[in-house]
């Protein structure tokens, strides 16, 4: 008959099995002692009851992913590729990164993001912001970038039905002021992310634009409830976008159409049209 292993050889298999930690991470932890210090107290005040599982890893890089998936679980997303600049290039290690303040991960669309939208994002997101004005003062000539737009949409889109679009686009205010509350509200959604009109910190904001770095928040609880609430509105918005985006991909030609049928009778100059024709 078996035996059960004492109490105190029980765990030793576990720990005999466990790698022992690289040279580079034991001088890391050395060499940056004081932060490491301070990373482990953040993530015990934090996450009290999922501190010792976090901590546990075997490798630094684990236990840093682990705290960094709690915080996105509980709270809001952090901007990860730190972790993995630091894995790559002999830099300082992330914990010292998370030191600096909160990084949060930032959504908005940037200058570079606008200008390669049709390569870089989903088509329905795409014709989304396609019905959209850009404003002049930050994204330059709007017709230089909508010519851009157009000709990457004419290969998704029969030319005929982009033509219905007015010249230029439509402004923000106009296509709000047409879909809310109606099943097309997300494409005037779209058009206030891509261009930061949200009013929301996560979707008005990105790295590449230099405007914020995501290093100058500390970790308070006053800011990381701020920054929950911001992100609750931010993932309410972008899903609302990404589920009318998914519509228009099951027949983006015919669907770009029927969105169009909804939305122009609806702007104000069609509306004024209208009213003079009858009169």
């Amino acid at each position: 008959m078996a035996t059960a292993a004492p109490a105190l050889l029980s765990g030793l298999s576990e720990k005999l099995l466990r790698r022992p930690p690289s040279l580079r991470e034991l001088v890391t932890i050395v060499g940056y002692a004081d932060d490491y210090a301070w990373f482990t107290a953040l993530v015990g005040r934090l996450f009290p009851e999922e501190a010792e599982a976090a901590l546990s890893a075997p490798d630094v890089r684990t236990r840093v992913e682990r705290f960094a998936n709690l915080f996105g679980e509980k709270h809001f997303p952090l901007y990860l590729p730190l972790i993995d600049f630091w894995m790559e290039a002999d830099e300082e290690p992330p914990w010292t990164w998370l030191r600096r303040g909160i990084p949060f991960d930032l959504m908005g669309f940037g200058y570079d993001g606008l200008h390669e939208m049709w390569d870089g994002y989903r088509d329905g997101i795409s014709a989304l912001i396609l019905l959209a004005r850009p404003p002049d003062p930050f994204y330059g000539e709007s017709d230089e970038i909508r010519v851009a737009w157009l000709e990457s949409a004419a290969a998704r889109i029969p030319q005929q039905t982009l033509q219905r679009i007015p010249q230029g686009g439509i402004p923000t205010e106009e296509l709000t002021e047409a879909l809310t509350d109606t099943r097309f509200e997300g494409a005037a959604k779209a058009a206030s992310w891509a261009f930061a009109e949200t009013g929301n910190f996560f979707l008005d904001h990105c790295f590449e634009e230099g405007s914020y770095d995501g290093f100058i928040d500390p970790w308070e609880e006053e800011i990381i409830a701020e920054g929950r609430e911001e992100w609750q509105k931010a993932s309410a918005l972008m899903n609302e976008v990404c589920r009318l985006a998914e519509w228009l991909e099951e027949d983006l030609p015919g669907r770009f159409a029927e969105m169009l049928d909804f939305v122009l009778p609806r702007l104000p100059q069609q509306q004024e049209d209208k009213e003079e024709n009858n009169q």
